[in-house]
């Protein structure tokens, strides 16, 4: 939820990728990214975390679905071409943060901006 909270914070201070509010059921103020070769990758992506989602609440469930997916979008615009086809081909959420998003530190900012 961190790593959601400081991509979104981040996203709406650079003005990084074209963004537009998030639909009704999605985390406040995340921002939805619109209009890049990532676009495709959004249900795929929304898939993976809602494998995961074990919250019993369904609407915090959608939430953190949307707020991950968000953060992953984020992430994609910066650099489709190099964030597209690792985001492809993980096939489960920890693959997919671990190798193809920007890492984190430890207080949730973004730390080395490269894909591994």
């Amino acid at each position: 939820m961190m790593r959601s909270l400081a991509v979104a914070v981040l996203a709406s201070v650079c003005g990084c990728g074209g963004t537009a509010p998030a639909g009704p059921g999605s985390g406040a103020g995340a921002p939805r990214v619109v209009g890049t070769a990532c676009d495709p990758l959004r249900s795929r992506v929304e898939q993976l975390y809602r494998g995961e989602a074990r919250d019993g609440d369904a609407a915090r469930a959608a939430e953190w679905v949307a707020d991950n997916t968000a953060m992953v979008m984020t992430d994609c615009a910066t650099e489709p071409a190099r964030f597209a086809p690792c985001i492809t081909a993980a096939t489960t959420v920890r693959e997919l943060e671990a190798r193809c998003l920007v890492p984190l530190d430890d207080e949730g900012t973004e730390g080395d901006r490269r894909v591994r």
